[in-house]
């Protein structure tokens, strides 16, 4: 028989093992981290992208109100042309829009217009409002601050 014939002798087999124990443990560390990163960026995109959608369904309100007030537990109150008072709201990590109709006493209906919020401040203007809007899901968070131009009176 030649060398060839033989295979693998222990210290070669040895020699690729101990190679394999430090390659090993590299590779799925690298993997983990990488993971990890793509789905902090998966999860700060997704809030990203519900921040902007409520930003557009606000600002439609907002450029229709004036008046713009916070109830003492620091809610968002605004009215329209129509008489309607409307309410935003942050309860249960949510943000709730009401509507609250001339003559009557109470809000009614509830629009969750947001997920995930652990802070909403909203800073009321004459000419407007400015949001300050804190999200956070299992992998990532997003703040943003933005301001809505409300209806102009001549």
């Amino acid at each position: 028989m030649t060398r060839d014939d033989q295979g693998f002798t222990y210290v070669e087999l040895a020699v690729v093992l101990s190679l394999l124990l430090l390659i090993i443990p590299v590779v799925l560390a690298v993997s983990l981290d990488l993971e990890q990163a793509l789905k902090q960026l998966i999860a700060e995109q997704e809030l990203r992208s519900e921040a902007e959608a409520f930003a557009t369904d606000i600002q439609k309100d907002v450029q229709r109100g004036n008046h713009f007030r916070l109830s003492p537990e620091g809610w968002l109150l605004f009215d329209f042309p129509t008489g309607e008072t409307l309410r935003y709201r942050h309860d249960r990590r949510r943000v709730i829009r009401s509507v609250k109709k001339p003559g009557h006493s109470a809000f009614r209906g509830t629009t969750v217009l947001l997920h995930n919020v652990y802070f909403i401040s909203f800073h009321p203007h004459r000419g407007g409002v400015s949001i300050d809007l804190g999200m956070q899901n299992w992998h990532g968070d997003v703040e943003r601050e933005f301001f809505i131009r409300g209806r102009l009176d001549e």
